[in-house]
């Protein structure tokens, strides 16, 4: 009996660990930024829940490639990305992060970050070309995807190209609005209204209670709850 007790358990854990939750990391250690060469990579099997907001981190350890090239020259030891991308085209590490609203809300797909970077420097003589369009997304199956496209780095043989040693983008989702009762991503008299009938009649909206406080019991100090969350905002 222990034995497939133990067996249950352990099965229950692997179907949790399966389901999709506010935070999906995609692994970019390998990805390499050079020209003409489009680079992607997803989180799958990790998902993520659909949310009316989400923060995004881009970030990692890179090195630079090919053989006397102006980028190994300049970090033949892993550098932060930002450092390196600040180099090719300064004001570009801005894009590494950021707060991407949803209004969708409840549904993907969506894209959290389409970003087309440029810039013409002048490194260690040698005047440096570079373009290259950044996307991060959520397809509609809640798995989230990174991208380099669009890639150019020219005099590609002088210049060399960047590669991931290790690093990861990091989408984070916010936590559900209490006030925002009808799932619009929107706090408004919408939501009282919904609560309101909720409350009466007992037509609540999906994943929603007239229970506000938690407490087992529909009464008063739930209608308090939400007038208070409601004027409270998100």
């Amino acid at each position: 009996m222990k034995g497939w007790t133990g067996l249950l358990v352990a099965c229950a854990a692997c179907a949790t660990s399966a389901f999709a939750d506010d935070r999906a990391v995609i692994d970019l250690a390998g990805v390499q930024v050079r020209n003409a060469t489009n680079q992607s990579r997803s989180s799958s099997p990790d998902t993520i829940d659909p949310s009316c907001r989400y923060t995004y981190t881009i970030d990692g350890m890179v090195r630079g490639r090919g053989s006397f090239s102006l980028l190994s020259i300049l970090f033949p030891n892993p550098v932060p990305l930002a450092q390196a991308m600040e180099t090719l085209s300064p004001g570009s590490s801005e894009s590494l992060s950021g707060v991407v609203e949803n209004p969708s809300g409840a549904v993907h797909p969506t894209t959290l970050l389409s970003q087309t970077l440029s810039g013409q420097q002048v490194v260690l003589g040698t005047t440096v070309t570079f373009a290259a369009t950044l996307t991060l997304s959520i397809d509609a199956s809640n798995i989230a995807s990174f991208s380099f496209t669009n890639v150019t780095i020219t005099p590609s043989t002088t210049v060399g190209y960047l590669e991931f040693v290790s690093g990861s983008a990091t989408i984070v989702g916010a936590p559900p609005c209490a006030a925002d009762f009808d799932n619009d991503c929107f706090v408004d008299f919408f939501d009282l209204d919904a609560y309101t009938e909720c409350f009466e009649g007992g037509a609540c909206p999906p994943g929603k209670s007239a229970d506000f406080d938690g407490d087992g019991f529909v009464d008063f100090f739930d209608f308090n709850a939400f007038v208070v969350a409601f004027e409270a905002g998100c």
